[in-house]
């Protein structure tokens, strides 16, 4: 198994599940909070020189050798068309790496051979991730797909199409990463699709058609009116839950308590930790997050108060946190001031 990961336990909260848990009006896990204190012992830190090569690190770090016949690979350049892509990752237990547009980065095959890796889905179009890497890919004897819209709307819906949906939809902005990033572990491990739509203006034809052809019974809006408009409300038939807070470091602590509370996240065993002000780590972290049905903790370098609270809500004396990034994306004061007493 991976490093860290060494049980998967079976995804036995369903959407169903979920909607009773939703009924019944669930409370969190019982058992009263303690200060955080992290040590040598009880974190790790997962990093590489870049953004590519903490992809990798990510991969290696929770994925063991010859675990994953099936990687999902994305652009690390920008953040829009692998915003969706964590729920299919997940159904396939593949780590999601980062790319760059027209080259491999060092050490890239390496870790595809060393996970056995048999297929390859990319994401997004050639302007992201172009033929030369595809090819670079198919050389090494791995079969290759391609996911890909003429827009980050489109390309969610094809993921949604390929990922199938057992009841749960989640629709977020596609303007931004944070709220995607921040539902992207709870989505991945209930295997259910994410969805966006522009901040502003009347929401793509192709993403209004698949609603309306896929109406699920348990909807669910990430972030607030200025992320995503009450108008996207009326493309539903059963009246959506909006999960937002009054920033991104908010909406990420509104959603986490809310899948404690449901049952989605069941123990406080895992929390991981990612900067909110960029994507990439926490993009390749949130797979890997998803695997353990645990959340992932966005915070600034200055943390707000929903960032602390969470840290303490989450934990306990056997919490184990996995710090996403080097010193420049989540800095030793940082995490300082994060689990401050």
């Amino acid at each position: 198994m991976g490093k860290r990961l060494t049980m998967i336990y079976g995804k036995v909260l369903t959407t169903a599940a979920l909607a009773a848990a939703l009924a019944l009006g669930a409370v969190l896990p019982t058992g009263a909070a303690s200060a955080a204190t992290l040590t040598e012992g009880n974190s790790y830190r997962v990093f590489g020189s870049d953004r590519y090569q903490t992809s990798l690190e990510v991969s290696w770090y929770g994925w063991g050798d010859g675990e994953a016949e099936t990687v999902v690979v994305a652009t690390g350049a920008d953040f829009p068309d692998a915003l969706a892509a964590t729920p299919l990752a997940s159904s396939y237990y593949a780590p999601l790496l980062l790319t760059k547009k027209d080259s491999l980065p060092a050490g890239f095959a390496d870790e595809l051979k060393r996970l056995g890796a048999k297929n390859v889905i990319l994401i997004g179009g050639t302007g992201a991730v172009s033929e030369k890497v595809q090819n670079e890919i198919a050389k090494l004897g791995i079969a290759v797909d391609r996911i890909s819209g003429k827009s980050r709307y489109e390309t969610a819906v094809k993921i949604a199409e390929e990922l199938g949906m057992d009841g749960s939809l989640f629709v977020t902005t596609g303007a931004s990463f944070a709220d995607s990033l921040s539902i992207s572990p709870s989505a991945g491990y209930i295997e259910e699709p994410i969805l966006l739509v522009p901040a502003t203006g009347a929401v793509p034809a192709v993403v209004a058609d698949y609603i309306k052809a896929n109406q699920p019974e348990w909807p669910f809006i990430i972030g607030g009116e200025k992320a995503v408009a009450p108008s996207v409300e009326a493309l539903f038939t059963e009246e959506p839950m909006r999960l937002a807070g009054v920033s991104r470091y908010d909406t990420n602590q509104a959603i986490n308590d809310f899948m404690y509370e449901v049952g989605v996240f069941e123990e406080k065993y895992d929390v991981f930790v990612s900067t909110g002000t960029n994507f990439p780590d926490a993009l390749s972290g949130s797979a890997l997050a998803s695997l353990y049905a645990a959340p992932l903790v966005l915070t600034a370098a200055n943390p707000t108060a929903a960032s602390k609270e969470q840290i303490v809500e989450y934990s306990t004396e056997d919490t184990f946190y996995t710090i996403l990034g080097g010193e420049k994306a989540v800095s030793s004061d940082t995490l300082k001031k994060l689990f401050a007493k």
